[in-house]
């Protein structure tokens, strides 16, 4: 056991992150399994959960089976990850809207359940988050392991929801509320998916670094040639940081990364970040809208730098 700590312990992040995927696959594996038995005999609802359940794991693992071999190319494995989650959102989206149809009494589990399972589930979404903050530039695989565990952080919440709306319903029904909001969580997860689909030809990440000659010297407004270095500007944002192409020239070759500069909050003092901190519960939708809308603008930064070069006079070779 010492052995494995400690080998856990010099494991590289993307190592950790694989190591605690499978984990957690076997966990889940488990748990949906005896979800499924226990609907067979007792409660259908639990069927139709470990039905999506089931989805969401064939997504995770292959993300998983994409970083620990190389049976598929990963055009395939990527296109399943996207197919999987997609599927497992249209289930749930169904699973949720059965509530305008069919009327369900409510099963007062008591408020301590609800105090639990709302911890948890905060829990789960804020490991989502600092985890999709952390797999910056670790390559798509690890990127949609996290935006899974985003999503599946989304539907612990909702489920936590769902316990707090059938505790205050006066008629011992559950509220019509929780299809709603579920529907709206399915839409998201299936939005989640079309993005793993599109996102390994409009991301930044495997197409950082860029390299171009100069062609037609005269068409070039852009970079002075005579110097060593050169920062273009791609995307700019005060508040998330700057995109900028950042340079090398080395007589008529520009070689260089896609790189984003240090946010507001890495530049702030201490003192507003306490501020912040405080402020958080108002301040977090401003930033969540704040970084959609910059996600949009960045949307496939190096074909816009491959355009504006050759607008240039340059010519892309690597």
């Amino acid at each position: 056991m010492g052995n494995l700590i400690r080998k856990y312990r010099g494991a590289s992040y993307e190592q950790k992150t694989i190591w605690k995927t499978i984990i957690g696959l076997c966990f889940s594996a488990v748990l949906a399994c005896g979800k499924l038995i226990i609907g067979l005999f007792m409660d259908y609802n639990l069927i139709s959960i470990a039905v999506y359940t089931f989805g969401i794991l064939l997504a995770k693992s292959e993300c998983v089976l994409g970083v620990k071999t190389d049976g598929l190319p990963f055009e395939k494995r990527n296109l399943l990850t996207g197919i999987f989650l997609f599927l497992s959102s249209v289930f749930y989206i169904g699973f949720m809207s059965r509530m305008f149809f069919i009327e369900r009494k409510i099963k007062n589990n008591g408020l301590l359940y609800v105090l639990i399972l709302a911890f948890i589930s905060f829990c789960e979404l804020g490991f989502a988050i600092a985890g999709l903050l952390r797999t910056k530039n670790k390559g798509h695989y690890y990127r949609n392991i996290k935006i899974i565990n985003f999503c599946v952080a989304l539907i612990a919440i909702l489920t936590t929801q769902m316990s707090i709306l059938n505790m205050q319903s006066d008629k011992d029904v559950v509220s019509i509320w929780n299809a709603y909001t579920g529907i709206g969580v399915g839409l998201f997860i299936a939005l989640c998916a079309v993005y793993i689909l599109i996102a390994p030809k409009t991301s930044i990440i495997d197409r950082e670094h860029n390299t171009f000659v100069l062609k037609q010297a005269d068409r070039n407004h852009l970079i002075d040639m005579q110097g060593r270095t050169a920062r273009i500007l791609l995307c700019r944002s005060v508040v998330y940081g700057d995109y900028i192409y950042a340079t090398t020239i080395e007589d008529f070759t520009v070689e260089g990364d896609i790189v984003r500069g240090d946010s507001l909050w890495k530049r702030m003092h201490i003192l507003c970040k306490i501020l912040c901190c405080i402020l958080s519960e108002i301040l977090i939708f401003v930033w969540l809208i704040g970084r959609g809308i910059l996600f949009l603008r960045s949307i496939d930064l190096p074909d816009r730098l491959k355009r504006l070069m050759q607008k240039n006079g340059f010519e892309m070779i690597g």
